[in-house]
């Protein structure tokens, strides 16, 4: 039998997981998107998108919708915006980032640059052209590396797929087993994990990048996947604060229940409990953010089989298009159909861009 860690291993995650919910234990045959808040603080006055606003007094917004709509703004003034759904789902998204390496992860880390950007420079600052490192790609096929403070992905035929500034998150670019962006160097192979010592349920540890990393065990997730006869299975690892690991043979993210064997996860009702480092963690997801959420199970992607919290059900998802109807843009908002006048909010209007085969919406500067 075999048993990879998911922070051990590089794999691609699909953001917009798809979930499909127990509720009380019975499947109620619906399935989602797995739609989230962004984080707060995003900067932006739901201005026109420009790195003024447009001084017109635009109505007010949920704030989390309102620095979305910023991003994609900025984004669209010269590039192509991520659309509405992408940058919603950030939040959810980022509490698998302990268990996603590859694109998806430079995905992860180039929207929470662009939150934190106080303008639209700074927004593209964030994601330079991917086509501009070609050249640094030509013998890099399949993987990733670092052009000066910039870490680059490369496809398996040695074209640029995407980029990140690390600079410009205030970061530098570093490279050990993979590249990443960083602030406190380390050496992979010999940097043993610990618990923070100010905040207990704090793991830190080395990335394969060569850089610490800050998982906060009650909002993380990780998984491993077991190989065994009757092949791949995956658990996820939820746990509760930082302490001795059973199962990984060092500090880690734990349970603070009952002991418990081998991997494990269930819903029991709203509560997702898994099996952390030999004991049993539960996380009452009808008390996360945003509202709404149950336990589930997600359904596609590289994450399918593993348990997490996520918004069950709901008449909408992030995998669907957004729309323009005039100047209104149409989105999914927490499984719930959406539509904020572009006008009202200070912008000059809507348009449609086709971005990994969808159709996003993004109110014009």
């Amino acid at each position: 039998m075999t048993v990879i860690h998911g922070s051990r291993r590089a794999r691609m995650v699909l953001l917009s997981l798809a979930l499909l919910g127990c509720g009380d234990g019975e499947d109620d045959g619906k399935s989602s998107g797995d739609p989230g808040a962004t984080s707060s603080g995003a900067g932006g006055g739901g201005g026109s998108g420009g790195d003024g606003g447009s001084g017109g007094g635009p109505a007010a917004l949920d704030p989390r919708v309102e620095a979305c709509l910023r991003i994609n703004a900025c984004d669209a003034d010269g590039g192509t915006p991520v659309g509405l759904h992408a940058c919603l789902g950030h939040a959810l998204d980022e509490r698998w980032a302990w268990a996603t390496i590859g694109p998806s992860r430079l995905g992860l880390a180039a929207m929470q640059c662009k939150l934190a950007a106080t303008d639209c420079a700074g927004v593209r600052a964030c994601t330079p052209a991917a086509g501009d490192f070609a050249a640094a790609c030509s013998d890099k096929a399949g993987s990733d590396l670092c052009e000066g403070d910039t870490w680059v992905f490369c496809d398996d035929m040695g074209a640029p797929i995407a980029a990140m500034d690390c600079a410009a998150a205030g970061l530098s670019c570093t490279s050990n087993f993979v590249a990443g962006c960083g602030a406190e160097p380390c050496d992979y192979a010999t940097t043993p994990p610990a618990c923070d010592p100010e905040d207990k349920d704090v793991l830190i540890e080395c990335s394969a990048a060569g850089f610490l990393t800050r998982v906060h065990c009650p909002s993380q997730y990780n998984l491993v996947r077991v190989n065994g006869p009757e092949g791949d299975e995956v658990f996820t690892i939820a746990g509760e604060t930082c302490g001795h690991d059973e199962q990984r043979g060092a500090f880690g993210c734990v349970g603070t229940g009952d002991a418990c064997s081998f991997f494990s996860q269930r819903c029991d009702g709203a509560v997702l409990e898994t099996c952390a480092g030999g004991k049993l963690g539960r996380r009452d997801c009808a008390a996360e953010q945003p509202e709404g959420q149950g336990c589930g199970f997600i359904q596609s992607g590289q994450l399918a089989g593993a348990a997490s919290c996520g918004l069950v059900g709901g008449s909408c998802d992030l995998g669907s298009d957004e729309a323009c109807d005039g100047a209104v843009l149409r989105f999914c908002d927490a499984g719930t159909p959406a539509a904020i006048d572009c006008r009202a909010a200070g912008y000059t209007g809507c348009a449609t861009a086709e971005q990994g085969g969808r159709t996003v919406a993004h109110c014009t500067p």
